[in-house]
């Protein structure tokens, strides 16, 4: 094989990893934003809210972990919380700064 091949098939292995990165990181972010808007959808007395808030520390850690697999490595809670609008009680759960 010359190189020339190879190269191609290097180029070719490359792209599709970036493109299941990047369809991971939007598949994340998709689950966050959902889990925020059934956690906000219901109400305060909802024997369920609890497991919602869960399912919404549950998604900003997969999208920080994410984040981290594509190469953001610095700063990943900053950029999600500048990104979507995580509850504080997701955040105090995950003992995180609100």
């Amino acid at each position: 094989m010359n190189r020339r091949y190879l190269s191609d098939q290097h180029q070719g292995l490359e792209w599709e990893l970036m493109k299941e990165q990047s369809g991971a990181l939007g598949r994340a972010g998709k689950a966050l934003k959902a889990a925020i808007a059934d956690y906000r959808a219901l109400p305060e007395d909802d024997p369920g809210r609890d497991a919602a808030l869960q399912a919404v520390c549950d998604a900003v850690w997969n999208l920080e972990m994410q984040r981290e697999f594509v190469g953001f490595v610095d700063q990943n809670l900053d950029a999600i919380l500048a990104e979507f609008d995580v509850p504080a009680e997701a955040l105090a759960r995950r003992g995180a700064r609100s």
